[in-house]
């Protein structure tokens, strides 16, 4: 098995996108504030230059957006269910964009 190391680059540009998948996912939840939030963020870290003080604050704004005031970490939470839902959707890209910006601190 060939284990292949993900570049600081490649982590920001999946930060990024996953940050656009999970918007709207956030909007149906009403959570407009957080959004707004790491849509600026995500625009930062999209033309920011990596490890740069605007890169880093993005970054940092999306992992305080998860464990700060907005509480998204409360959507990172798996439920026990059979099916494969909007929730769990949101859970999982919830995870997934703090996994990617914890990656990059």
């Amino acid at each position: 098995m060939t284990v292949i190391k993900r570049s600081r680059a490649n982590t920001s540009q999946d930060l990024a996108a996953a940050i656009e998948k999970l918007c709207p996912m956030l909007e149906s939840q009403k959570e407009y504030d957080a959004v707004a939030d790491l849509k600026v963020a995500s625009d930062t870290i999209k033309n920011a230059v990596e490890g740069s003080k605007e890169h880093k604050a993005a970054v940092d704004t999306v992992i305080d957006a998860f464990e700060g005031d907005h509480e998204l970490m409360a959507y990172t939470h798996q439920r026990d269910t059979d099916q494969w839902t909007e929730v769990e959707e949101l859970s999982h890209q919830s995870a997934r964009v703090l996994n990617l910006a914890r990656r990059l601190r």
